[in-house]
């Protein structure tokens, strides 16, 4: 079994300061690992890491569920995978970068900055990232206390204290993008970097007054707060104008996401927000066979995925390439050509 790099450790000990239910997420997140590591008498070959997010967030259960799958149905060739927690995609993509972890969830758009080395990742590229799938979607879902609700839009979080994602999450890099589009900076928002599940207690104890949690709809700890209901909470919607300066900035990627009525408890009306697309990565260096096996069982077992959590549902063979820009690894490339799927001349490894 791999362990836990060293650098993922003071995250996962902040965590248990934080919140008890953090505390059982981590031991599930041990127990998964330990458990595919012992199960059996065959010994594994090959042990991978996967990079996730925090308790709280779709990243986390997603990854669990993926370990899980691959390290089940992989048995037989010797390969056990792993899950990490982390702060989100920014620490995934340096796991990357410095053989931290050997695959990763992570937001599309940084994707594809660090593999260019444009914006946040000028002059650092990461050249030997390489794509598997995309992934879900993304929804960026604002919340706010009811009782400091006013427009329904993100200006009514001037003023307040915004508990938003850990430093090295894609969720901090997009709220500070979308705080600076209210009245051109002008607003008086105070960003609190916190664990989803630190959040919640935050939000119970007044310390923050609204939440950002981005993520796959529905993000789990989202769904904890609307069905506590205390304090009772809003969603906030982000206008037109607001979405284009975004895009603008350098979210060229992003697209107008709805979040349907009833979708989370006491939800009543349809949210419109900005949604972006999530990618399953690994380093170029991975073996390809290693590879095709992880993309191959993959897409043999999506009803297993859809039933971890819902955001999987959108994952298809037909759909994995859309919109890509980050080269696939040889050993899903092979997968694909396999399967017929047409392969983009700008993602042919």
């Amino acid at each position: 079994m791999k362990l836990l790099p060293l650098r993922f450790f003071p995250i996962v000990l902040q965590a248990v300061r934080s919140s008890m239910p953090i505390l059982l997420g981590i031991l599930l997140l041990a127990g998964t690992a330990i458990a595919a590591a012992s199960e059996g008498n065959d010994q594994a070959r090959i042990s991978l890491l996967i990079a996730t997010g925090m308790p709280g967030g779709t990243y986390y259960q997603a990854g669990l569920g993926m370990a899980s799958l691959w390290t089940t149905k992989l048995r037989k060739m010797g390969i056990r995978v792993s899950a990490a927690i982390s702060e989100g995609s920014k620490e995934n993509i340096e796991a990357i970068r410095i053989a931290d972890a050997d695959l990763v969830l992570a937001e599309h758009l940084l994707c594809s900055m660090a593999f260019k080395g444009t914006s946040l990742y000028k002059g650092q590229r990461l050249a030997e990232l390489r794509s598997i799938t995309t992934l879900w979607p993304d929804s960026v879902q604002f919340l706010i206390r009811s009782d400091r609700l006013r427009t329904g839009t993100l200006n009514d979080l001037e003023g307040l204290n915004l508990a938003t994602g850990l430093p090295d999450s894609g969720n901090r890099f997009t709220t500070e993008l979308l705080v600076e589009t209210l009245k051109e900076g002008k607003q008086r928002v105070s960003l609190r970097s916190m664990s989803p599940m630190a959040a919640v207690e935050a939000l119970r104890n007044g310390t923050v007054q609204a939440l950002d949690a981005t993520g796959g709809v529905p993000v789990p700890v989202v769904e904890m707060i609307l069905e506590e209901g205390k304090p009772p909470m809003s969603f906030l919607s982000i206008t037109d104008e607001q979405m284009e300066v975004v895009r603008q900035e350098g979210w060229k990627e992003s697209f107008r996401s709805v979040i349907p009525a009833g979708t989370y408890s006491g939800q009543s009306e349809d949210v419109k927000t900005i949604g972006q697309m999530n990618l399953l990565a690994v380093a170029s260096s991975l073996n390809a066979e290693v590879v095709y096996a992880l993309t191959k069982s993959l897409f043999e077992n999506l009803d297993y995925l859809a039933k971890v959590h819902p955001a999987c549902r959108s994952l298809s063979l037909e759909s994995a390439l859309r919109g890509l820009d980050v080269p696939l690894h040889k050993g899903a490339a092979r997968y694909y050509r396999e399967r017929k799927i047409k392969i983009p001349e700008h993602l042919i490894p």
